[in-house]
């Protein structure tokens, strides 16, 4: 089984519009990273992808990235990404993600685009592992205060592939092995 550490980058509706019925949120970024038990990384997949439905990149989401219109022009397509993601993943993987909000985005951009989500394999929620297992507070940490508890440096500017690396860097002070094992950490969707 391969355990895969994803993160999404997406873009949302102009200020003032009203969002698209059933995607607030469009994928713009792909990012993931297999990893071994001892979370060291074995590959890596990262990928820009074109909107459609949002396709001009909001000022804030720019400011948050750094992802612009001139990175997502020639991108593929949402279809062509995912299904290059899909074959990437594998038959026989489990997602982990700094929350729950990336799966969930990815299960509404799948339904949207009419794409199957009956491929997307449980997800694991490394935000609420670090609060079990470290902080023991009840409550939700952003990834960057985690970096600091534990004295890391964020991996690069704030986009999908980072991220995935700043994740990684937090599941290695963790009990990563202990966390897949625990259905608490499972992240509840309608695929899953």
């Amino acid at each position: 089984m391969d355990v895969i550490v994803i993160d999404f980058e997406w873009n949302h509706a102009m200020p003032g519009r009203t969002p698209v019925r059933d995607l607030g949120n469009e994928i713009i970024q792909i990012g993931a990273a297999k990893i071994d038990m001892q979370c060291n990384v074995t590959c890596t997949f990262s990928t820009f992808v074109k909107p459609c439905y949002y396709p001009k990149i909001t000022r804030d989401i720019t400011e948050l990235t750094f992802i612009s219109d001139k990175d997502v022009a020639d991108a593929p397509p949402f279809l062509t990404a995912v299904d290059e993601f899909r074959r990437w993943c594998g038959d026989d993987a489990v997602f982990v993600s700094w929350s729950g909000t990336d799966i969930s985005v990815l299960i509404k951009n799948c339904l949207k685009f009419g794409y199957p989500t009956d491929w997307i394999p449980d997800c694991f929620d490394a935000q609420l592992m670090f609060d079990d297992m470290e902080m023991q507070e009840d409550r939700t940490w952003p990834l960057n205060y985690a970096l600091f508890h534990f004295k890391e440096r964020p991996d690069g500017a704030h986009n999908a592939l980072s991220d995935v690396m700043s994740t990684i860097l937090i599941l290695k002070h963790l009990d990563l092995e202990d966390g897949l094992s625990d259905p608490y950490f499972k992240v509840q969707s309608d695929s899953n």
